[in-house]
């Protein structure tokens, strides 16, 4: 079980984490999640090449396939994984940095409101990044291993600056009946790279 003072560690850490960003259209970022000692939570940068990200036109499909490849890397004879960083603490979860746009009501934009519209009523809309007036974010989703969902967002005030508004975060535990608003390729692919890198049982006492 991960500690509720774990647990709010990592929704501060997701927070300053945006917070400390200040340029846009960066490659995305994928970290192994640690627990540290009192409490305390480390996110550690997977080294991933510039070229994944830039050969996935789609980030989570490059966060899949890493999941994938993570699946057959060896491991440490205690169970752990390579790419878990041992030293850094105890794994607890993954996390996933990237770039959206998205759509709001309170969007004053035609074209968004109208995509807003058509959306609530299942009709087809653009890429939201072709719609005027969308808005640019910069997000952080985490999962981990008690099945929690972390999402942490800051939008672009304007396009021609860099200024963000204030990190958000939101936390969904295992249980709670509102996770479902939680997921999606995104949610799904860190999950699937979490799963490949989490401990498996210490081969030494089997023997």
């Amino acid at each position: 079980m991960i500690a509720p003072a774990v647990v709010q560690a990592l929704q501060h850490e997701l927070v300053a984490h945006l917070r400390a960003r200040s340029e846009w259209d960066e490659f995305p970022a994928l970290f192994t999640v640690h627990e540290t000692e009192g409490h305390g939570v480390r996110l550690v940068t997977v080294p991933v090449p510039d070229l994944v990200w830039a050969g996935h036109g789609h980030p989570p499909t490059a966060v899949a396939a890493l999941a994938a490849v993570a699946l057959q890397l060896p491991r440490y004879p205690d169970g752990s994984h390579l790419l878990a960083m041992p030293r850094a603490g105890r794994l607890i979860g993954a996390a996933f940095r990237y770039e959206a746009y998205a759509l709001s009501s309170d969007l004053e934009a035609p074209p968004v409101q109208e995509a807003v519209r058509r959306r609530s009523v299942g009709g087809s809309v653009p890429r939201f990044r072709d719609i005027p007036g969308r808005v640019e974010q910069r997000c952080m989703t985490a999962v981990d291993l008690d099945g929690g969902r972390y999402m942490a967002s800051s939008s672009r005030l304007d396009e021609s600056k860099a200024d963000p508004t204030e990190p958000i975060v939101t936390y969904l535990a295992f249980a709670d009946p509102k996770r479902d608003k939680l997921t999606g390729n995104v949610v799904d692919a860190t999950n699937r790279f979490l799963n490949a890198i989490k401990p498996l049982p210490d081969r030494r006492r089997e023997q």
